[in-house]
């Protein structure tokens, strides 16, 4: 890009970062809790982020519209209709009690950059889209990414039918229907909303959910890949509840040194794997509990639950640890005599993010002058436009304190450095 129009592009993006901090203001106010902010998916306060996105959009020149998801689209129409275009977005839910910036970041951020391509003057070669998707988060049915799972075609309806939202137990079907959405439709199409004749890649801008932007002090990051996971959430480990001081450790079933045995020898392979060729890999044990009921100073453990959460980019490791799981699972049971009931476990595959796209973003990054470092990340929506057949990647923005809580602490200035960046790469992604 010629230095003159890249200057161009970056003071457009300057000149409306007042309009994105008037978006993400408009959306606190509008779910606001006792703490951060609760928008659940199709709920009053997700729909209301929609509609603030929307309205603003429109007032700078985008075309806009919600599909029978209740997606929002902001286009910035280009010279032919036909040609796949680009999309860039993220979701505008939230999980209880949260952030303001997580998902929602990502879907001001796209529509800031095409409001800012706009200004050039330009009619771009192809259309450039801003999404805006709905219930990314698994809290609400249990699931990730149904928004975006809706709009490329992967769910059936009958397993859309079967959703109930936890907090309310309402089907998803009758939340959508509560807000007007024509649900019937999303199947009558035919071809799915989004797919890789329409779609030339798909780029999302997501706050960064862990610590290492702060660690290395550096404004952004680029994702190499998302992780993919196994986990076992509700675990427990049986055995029996037996007098402390009356019985010998040949004859206990002691169920919490059983467990932290267990995860004390995960934790040490967890260690094998990020030193050897793996670092992505990531272990945590979220739950441990006894029973309050039952549990005494004074009685051996007769139970113990606890959940497993390992993720990691490669699923040769992610096969590694479930066989572990099960060969420790075996033999401490059998020498301990205490038997472990897993559960189901559920997960997603590892997704790798297109090179192209992500030398794309490290050109844009440093053609700005703007510091930016590789690493693999957690879930997005992107994993499912990847795994369509649609090129994507993520652009990370530095965020202390973490998220999924109230404390997010994007600062609008890096905020703006990642809009440069995203507007810049969409840019050039359209010319080529």
């Amino acid at each position: 890009m010629a230095p003159a129009r890249q200057q161009a592009l970056q003071d457009a993006v300057r000149e409306l970062m007042p309009l994105a901090a008037d978006i993400f203001d408009q959306a606190k106010a509008a779910s606001r809790d006792v703490e951060g902010v609760t928008r659940p998916a199709w709920s009053t306060q997700d729909h209301a982020a929609a509609e603030i996105l929307l309205h603003a959009a429109q007032q700078h020149g985008l075309t806009t519209r919600m599909d029978a998801i209740g997606n929002t689209y902001a286009i910035l129409l280009g010279r032919d209709k036909n040609t796949p275009g680009i999309l860039s977005g993220s979701h505008l839910d939230s999980v209880a009690r949260g952030g303001n910036f997580d998902g929602l970041a990502g879907a001001v951020a796209a529509v800031i950059a095409l409001a800012a391509i706009g200004r050039l003057g330009e009619v771009p070669p192809c259309n450039l889209t801003a999404m805006g998707t709905r219930c990314e988060e698994s809290v609400w049915f249990g699931i990730a990414y149904v928004g975006a799972r809706l709009a490329v075609g992967n769910m059936e309806r009958a397993e859309f039918d079967a959703l109930m939202r936890l907090d309310s137990g309402c089907s998803i079907a009758g939340h959508m229907s509560d807000l007007g959405l024509a649900v019937d439709e999303i199947w009558c199409a035919g071809a799915p909303e989004i797919r890789p004749a329409n779609t030339k890649a798909f780029l999302e801008l997501h706050i960064e959910q862990g610590p290492l932007l702060i660690e290395q002090d550096a404004p952004l990051g680029i994702a190499t890949a998302i992780r993919g996971n196994l986990r076992y959430g509700d675990a427990v480990c049986h055995g029996a509840y037996q007098h402390s001081a009356a019985t010998p450790r040949r004859l206990r079933r002691d169920t919490v040194l059983a467990v932290t045995e267990l995860l004390q020898r995960l934790e040490a392979l967890w260690h094998e794997i990020e030193d050897g060729d793996d670092p992505s890999a990531v272990f945590t044990v979220g739950k441990l509990f006894t029973d309050a009921a039952n549990h005494a100073l004074t009685k051996v453990p007769g139970e113990c639950h606890f959940s497993i959460n390992f993720g990691s980019t490669e699923q040769s490791s992610q096969d590694r640890f479930a066989a572990a799981i099960g060969t420790m699972t075996d033999e401490i049971g059998r020498r301990r005599q205490v038997q472990f009931v897993l559960g189901e476990s559920v997960g997603s595959l590892p997704t790798p993010l297109d090179p192209g796209l992500r030398t794309s973003l490290l050109a844009s990054a440093k053609n700005l002058d703007i510091p930016a470092i590789e690493f693999a990340t957690v879930g997005h929506d992107a994993s499912i436009f990847a795994r369509a057949g649609i090129p994507a990647a993520v652009l990370l923005v530095r965020n202390d304190d973490g998220s999924h809580n109230p404390h997010e602490k994007m600062d609008l200035a890096d905020f703006e450095r990642g809009v440069q960046v995203l507007a810049a790469a969409i840019l050039d992604l359209a010319e080529k």
